[in-house]
């Protein structure tokens, strides 16, 4: 097409200027309200960044992403601990890798399994988070996204990017205890899949009777550890070969990785660090090098352990915790060292003392009773308690004395009480069957068989005797 210098006039110039002017601004009317529409039927869509090519401006919007609960991927409470948030990464991770999980959705959960852990595992980005990036909370109008690699907040909640291979993520963590540069080693269903990672020591329960936890006692058990494998003896390696040095490091155990212009020292992902690497890995553990095993131990159980006790033991390289419950006795009160029985002693025993012989913890015990013990008296057997587990000695054996009285007298038993009563001085209030005559001398109200006035006669008798002489 030609076009004719006549065009390019002056005048002709300032009216095509013109012209261009009005197609800009109602270019930019035209997108400002598109935008403002679409901002009011969905919030997710906001600008971006507003771009100029050739003397034109184009506008392109982004999907800002939608809030994630964390808490929620990783299956966790909000007050979960970091042992907790690791452990739940640890097994959905390996539940959702892509090279055990040919799932399509595989590599995507994995991801936000990893995503979840980078920040929650993280103090300040947890912190963060918890502020700013909870489902539901949205802060309209507050500026300030995250840049790459760190989390922030602003119209459309939190926003958080991560720089960090999800691969590279769980082989740094978990890379030592996989033992070899796949963590995921042995993960596909096998009998040791999940063999390979160990969270730390077991802890376990025995029952207890109270004689036994008084005693002592061996207990047989079986525990579940984590320890060298039989077969390779921790190396990892077949038997009959030896590690080699990691061709990726060249036994350094650390390698550099670049990161477009940045270049970090970092653990060699082949060997982990450990500047070797099996060639031949063991077929028993798959080149890991320990195994779940489950062995028979023998619980020295101390004499005196009380409920609820814990104690460190260990089994091969590992050690396992073992707590004690211990079953309440019918018999003894226990506190501390010192434990606590009751005795029954009958009414002449009371009165009149003796000995009565009880059950001690290691062997019966003959306790004195002294002549006008009152109920509830509480004596000490010294030294005849529990062994003291954290000290030296026995603790003491304290008994409390109750009076068991008789319930059913025959006519002696009950005509020698009542012919006791009659004499008895500073009585605390009346007796049943006994009413007082001239003098305030108490006498029995009804003696069918005549047994107390027989008592009675007879002390007189010797009453009298006694007078007689003192008269001569």
């Amino acid at each position: 097409m030609v076009i004719s210098t006549k065009l390019w006039t002056p005048l002709n110039l300032n009216l095509i200027k013109s012209c261009h002017r009005r197609l800009i601004t109602q270019t930019r009317t035209a997108a400002f309200s598109s935008l403002a529409s679409n901002k009011q039927t969905n919030n997710n869509f906001a600008p971006s960044k507003i771009c100029s090519v050739s003397g034109q401006r184009y506008f392109q919007t982004t999907s800002l992403l939608h809030n994630k609960d964390y808490y929620k991927i990783l299956g966790v409470d909000k007050g979960a601990s970091s042992k907790d948030i690791k452990k739940s990464y640890y097994q959905l991770a390996k539940k959702y890798h892509p090279d055990t999980n040919k799932d399509k959705d595989a590599a995507k959960k994995f991801q936000e399994v990893s995503e979840a852990y980078e920040v929650l595992s993280d103090d300040d980005k947890r912190k963060q988070y918890d502020a700013f990036g909870s489902t539901g909370d949205h802060f309209g109008g507050m500026g300030g996204g995250g840049g790459g690699g760190f989390g922030g907040h602003h119209a459309g909640g939190w926003d958080f990017k991560s720089n960090i291979d999800p691969e590279e993520l769980f082989r740094t963590i978990f890379g030592n205890q996989a033992g070899g540069g796949n963590p995921f080693a042995g993960f596909g269903g096998g009998a040791g899949a999940q063999q390979e990672f160990d969270f730390g020591p077991k802890e376990y329960h025995v029952n207890l009777t109270f004689q036994q936890a008084a005693k002592g006692v061996n207990k047989d058990m079986y525990v579940s550890i984590v320890d060298n494998c039989p077969s390779c003896k921790g190396t990892g390696a077949e038997p009959g070969t030896k590690p080699e040095r990691c061709p990726n490091c060249n036994g350094t155990g650390m390698e550099t990785v670049s990161t477009g212009p940045f270049m970090m020292r970092s653990t060699c992902r082949r060997c982990s660090g450990r500047g070797t690497w099996n060639k031949n890995p063991c077929q028993e553990c798959n080149g890991v090098g320990q195994t779940n095993q489950r062995q028979k131990i023998t619980v020295p159980v101390p004499a005196g352990i009380e409920d609820g006790q814990t104690v460190r033991m260990p089994v091969g390289r590992k050690e396992v915790f073992i707590t004690f419950r211990v079953e309440k006795s019918d018999y003894f009160t226990r506190k501390g060292a010192d434990v606590h029985t009751d005795a029954n002693i009958s009414l002449a025993q009371c009165a009149l003392g003796g000995a009565i012989r009880v059950q001690g913890v290691y062997e019966d015990l003959n306790l004195q009773i002294p002549a006008g013990t009152s109920s509830h008296t509480k004596m000490k057997m010294t030294g005849k308690g529990l062994k003291r587990v954290s000290g030296y000695g026995y603790g003491d054996h304290y008994i409390n004395i109750k009076i068991k009285p008789p319930k059913n007298l025959d006519e002696k038993q009950k005509a020698l009480l009542q012919a006791y009563a009659e004499i008895e001085s500073n009585t605390p209030g009346t007796i049943q069957g006994l009413t007082y005559a001239l003098g305030g001398k108490k006498v029995v109200i009804e003696d069918q068989d005549g047994l107390v006035a027989n008592l009675r006669e007879a002390l007189d008798e010797e009453e009298q005797p006694d007078t007689n002489k003192e008269k001569n």
